[in-house]
């Protein structure tokens, strides 16, 4: 059976970045609970951060669209620095987007 972690020489960039942030995605989702609470976190400090330095107050579905928004962009960048990590990693290069 082939190892399927392995790059591909007929695979493009743009198919191994995809497979790579689908990985990122399912370990964030599957093994790293702790992360995903971690980003939570974070991301209702960056909520009322933003609500502080604006100088305004948000209602109850203003933050938690905000927050949402953070969440996603967080989740987004750990997938991303999971898969340019993995490619990095098999192919000894800097990968730079």
């Amino acid at each position: 059976m082939a190892d399927t972690n392995k790059v591909q020489p007929s695979q493009t960039f743009e198919t191994i970045i995809k497979d790579y942030l689908h990985q990122g995605k399912e370990k964030l989702e599957k093994d790293l609970a702790g992360t995903r609470e971690a980003i939570k976190l974070i991301a209702r400090d960056k909520t009322r951060n933003f609500m502080r330095t604006m100088d305004m107050g948000l209602n109850e579905e203003e933050r938690d669209c905000l927050h949402s928004l953070i969440v996603t962009s967080m989740y987004q960048s750990f997938c991303y620095g999971y898969g340019i990590g993995k490619i990095e990693g098999e192919t000894k290069q800097k990968v730079c987007l």
